[in-house]
């Protein structure tokens, strides 16, 4: 609605949303705990690993993201970056020295089959497009796989509100080189920043600090994997706030990832 009805760009909404939502959450854990804010200041390794996960995750996670929409569409954006999962488990596999069983990567096929029917409706040979858009979707997949996996340690030691608000307020930085948050480019109402503030706070704030906070208790690849719940969520609440129809590819596609996912959770 704020893209079409009041015309922001997406360069913009993911400047603002990650400036706003990241003082929140500084703010919350300034009253929390105010000795602590700025304490990954003080030593130097975890500053660089916090510049690298604001920079490298938090902001090329969305900027990738939407960079692949304006090349190709939301759909394939969607499938795309939801092969992140592998790159986690990947990594998580070198580090290990194995490569991972052929039932975890049988499962995780059967997942990303069900997402590309949820994401492209059953269509599936309408959703990929050129080669600029799936190479842009692909580094959407391995920066979500790297802000899944580095921060982990970062979480541990300064807890999630200190973390996740500075990733939000110095990738905001970055976002801000490429489009400013003071040169708004959409129609600014009572309405549009009310909506703004639902992205600001349910769809950024709490989002990314709920998910960035059960790394502290999973493993980044269950973590990642559990993420293929967004699209159906999306489908699910827009059946019931727009009364979207859906076929019978999807429904499979829904029994895929949901089957997929709770015999993956037991192996990861």
């Amino acid at each position: 609605m704020l893209f079409e009805q009041f015309h922001f760009s997406a360069s913009w909404l993911v400047a603002t949303r990650l400036l706003l939502a990241g003082i929140i959450l500084l703010v919350i854990a300034f009253v929390r705990n105010k000795y602590q804010v700025f304490q990954p200041f003080k030593d130097k390794k975890d500053f660089f690993d916090l510049l690298a996960f604001s920079i490298l995750g938090m902001f090329l996670v969305q900027f990738t993201y939407f960079k692949t929409i304006e090349l190709s569409n939301a759909s394939f954006a969607t499938i795309v970056q939801y092969t992140g999962p592998f790159f986690v488990v990947l990594y998580e596999s070198l580090k290990a020295k194995k490569m991972p069983s052929f039932v975890t990567l049988f499962l995780m096929g059967i997942t990303l089959f069900g997402v590309i029917l949820i994401a492209s409706k059953g269509e599936i040979l309408t959703v990929f497009t050129s080669r600029d858009s799936l190479v842009w979707g692909i580094g959407s997949a391995i920066a979500l796989a790297f802000y899944s996996i580095q921060p982990r340690n970062l979480l541990r030691k300064y807890g999630s509100f200190t973390i996740v608000g500075w990733g939000m307020v110095l990738g905001s930085v970055v976002a801000n080189c490429f489009h400013p948050i003071w040169q708004v480019d959409g129609m600014i109402t009572r309405e549009s920043f009310v909506q703004l503030l639902i992205v600001v706070l349910f769809g950024t704030a709490i989002a990314y600090l709920i998910y960035l906070s059960s790394l502290k208790f999973i493993s980044a690849s269950l973590a990642s994997i559990l993420t293929a719940f967004e699209p159906i969520l999306a489908t699910v609440l827009s059946v019931l706030f727009f009364h979207l129809t859906f076929s019978w590819l999807e429904i499979i596609g829904f029994i895929c990832v949901l089957g997929s996912i709770l015999v993956l959770q037991k192996r990861v």
